[in-house]
């Protein structure tokens, strides 16, 4: 059976549809959180016993080098405080996404900011202590039996090594972290909550929302008007808030200069992709082959332009279907019956796995007032990953886009 998008219930045929709100969302919809924590109240017991038990991590100061078991001590002490932090956050996270409108959603979130802040602040001291072994010593650690299970996050630490600064100095990076990231919050408030797009009318003349979740059904609409006036419409608000957009754009880039200087690195492409160890000129590379080899996308954006019998291709033309008389309806339980059966060759185990996860409600389906556009999937340690979509039945990219993320939280 097809379940019915959100939009406001009992409808007429031809009326305008409402985007829900997230209490109309059917519960069924919705991702299941309770395996992170029953309840809110859950919630704060954990919140409040981390923010009781962090500072025990600060009496290892100036012990990691003593030896390897006071180091495994700490490190296992700093892992435990961090599956617990990031389980909070994990919780937090998905709530604030699911509707960023949500003054509680939006302080629970604030709250831990701030936490977290005071364990960067109390745990300033651990990596620069690792840092200031002597290679002998450090080396000497690590043949000893009761590190080997910590070896390679070690050796991962230990090449931060040229970008690890003092106790002081990571201190008042720690501080600082939260501000340094007050760009993305102003953009998602922006973008999630505060925008307004209106309406545009579809091609019977009806007044319909039009938000960044439903903008990519306005796009492979077969009625050129009705691409053109999504689009037109769209960006008309954001070029409304082009300066603050323009102001967190730079915030943005000055906080990762800021950082790649403070930390030595060359530039903050180097400082970006040097957690991975890719060499900046295999992304320099990327960038130029792709200019290098244009042409066939502009042959295919030709062949698009005849198909479509327009004067001009623009962007809005490039997202509807080029065969006259696609319209596609795909619900999402079946969507998700297809990516199973697509993922058959995985074998039996992978494809349950999912099957169960789909099941036991891992996926936010479908849009709602104040919930993060797009789609992503999000884990934590020992808890079930978490997908949030905006599916449409009339985008079959939705269906990709659903393979897409259930790939990532199967991988996690």
């Amino acid at each position: 059976m097809k379940r019915k998008q959100p939009f406001t219930k009992n409808e007429p045929a031809g009326s305008a549809r409402k985007i829900a709100e997230r209490h109309e969302i059917a519960a069924a919809d919705t991702w299941d959180l309770a395996p992170l924590y029953r309840d809110e109240t859950a919630w704060e017991e954990d919140f409040t016993h981390v923010q009781q038990s962090y500072g025990e991590i600060s009496g290892f100061r100036g012990t990691l080098a003593d030896s390897p078991t006071q180091l495994l001590q700490a490190l296992e002490t700093d892992k435990r405080l961090n599956l617990r932090i990031e389980r909070l956050y994990h919780y937090a996270s998905l709530r604030a996404s699911e509707d960023s409108a949500s003054e509680a959603n939006l302080e629970r979130e604030a709250r831990l900011q701030n936490l977290l802040t005071k364990l960067g602040e109390a745990t300033a001291f651990f990596s620069p202590e690792i840092q200031a072994m002597p290679d002998e010593i450090f080396a000497g650690f690590l043949e000893d039996p009761v590190l080997e299970p910590w070896h390679i996050t070690l050796g991962k630490l230990r090449r931060l090594r040229p970008h690890t600064l003092s106790e002081a100095e990571e201190r008042l990076l720690a501080l600082g972290y939260s501000a340094l990231r007050g760009h993305k919050e102003t953009f998602s408030q922006l973008t999630n909550v505060d925008m307004i797009f209106g309406t545009v009318r579809d091609e019977d003349g009806v007044e319909q929302p039009l938000s960044q979740s439903s903008f990519s059904s306005f796009l492979v609409n077969p009625d050129p008007r009705v691409r053109r006036d999504a689009f037109h419409t769209f960006y008309r608000e954001f070029s409304d808030h082009k300066y603050t957009l323009a102001s967190a754009l730079a915030n943005s880039v000055r906080a990762d200069v800021f950082s790649a200087r403070a930390r030595n690195y060359p530039s903050a492409i180097g400082k970006a992709l040097f957690a991975d160890d890719v060499p900046v000129a295999v992304y320099d590379n990327l960038v130029s082959t792709v200019r290098a080899n244009l042409a066939p996308l502009h042959r295919y954006y030709e062949l698009r332009r005849r198909v479509l019998q327009v004067d001009e291709i623009h962007h809005y033309d490039t997202y509807v279907p080029m065969v006259g008389d696609v319209k596609t309806d795909v619900s999402f339980d079946e969507a998700a019956d297809m990516v199973l059966e697509a993922l058959a060759p995985l074998g039996s185990d992978y494809v349950e796995t999912l099957r169960q996860g789909f099941a036991s409600r891992w996926c936010d389906r479908y849009e709602n007032k104040g919930k993060r556009s797009g789609a992503f999937s999000s884990s934590s340690y020992g808890n079930p990953p978490y997908m949030l979509m905006n599916y449409k039945a009339d985008v079959f990219s939705d269906v990709y886009t659903l393979a897409h993320e259930a790939g990532h939280s199967m991988h996690s």
